[in-house]
């Protein structure tokens, strides 16, 4: 298992015209078998956490250091950073259609006589 350590993390985000500084003296560190859920409003610098983290060429550290098990992420290229584990992955789920009668559809439900015929269960 794993430790990650965030000490004093200062980032910047390339704009139309520079750079803007996002994060400014992030801490955190994050023992093995830990769940953390960082959570802030919007434009709080939550998703430029991430991908300052997972390399995206358009984040820039300024200074701090990113280590994981005392190894500094930051010297790490991005493929080696995902091999390690810290790498972004987007969830889209699908959407599953809500049973017409809006019951739970167990079987023998009072509430569902059509249940054989849109659920499927019988």
């Amino acid at each position: 298992m794993a430790t990650l350590e965030i000490r004093d993390l200062h980032v910047s985000v390339a704009v139309d015209d520079g750079e803007k500084q996002i994060l400014t003296g992030v801490d955190l560190t994050i023992n093995a078998g830990e769940t953390h859920a960082i959570m802030g409003p919007n434009g709080s610098g939550k998703s430029t956490l991430s991908y300052a983290i997972a390399g995206h060429p358009k984040y820039r550290v300024t200074s701090g250091q990113v280590l994981l098990d005392g190894e500094n992420v930051l010297d790490m290229t991005v493929d080696e950073r995902a091999r390690a584990g810290l790498f972004l992955a987007m969830q889209y789920p699908v959407e599953v259609p809500a049973c017409p009668c809006r019951t739970s559809c167990a079987p023998r439900s009072p509430r569902c006589g059509a249940r054989r015929r849109h659920c499927g269960t019988g």
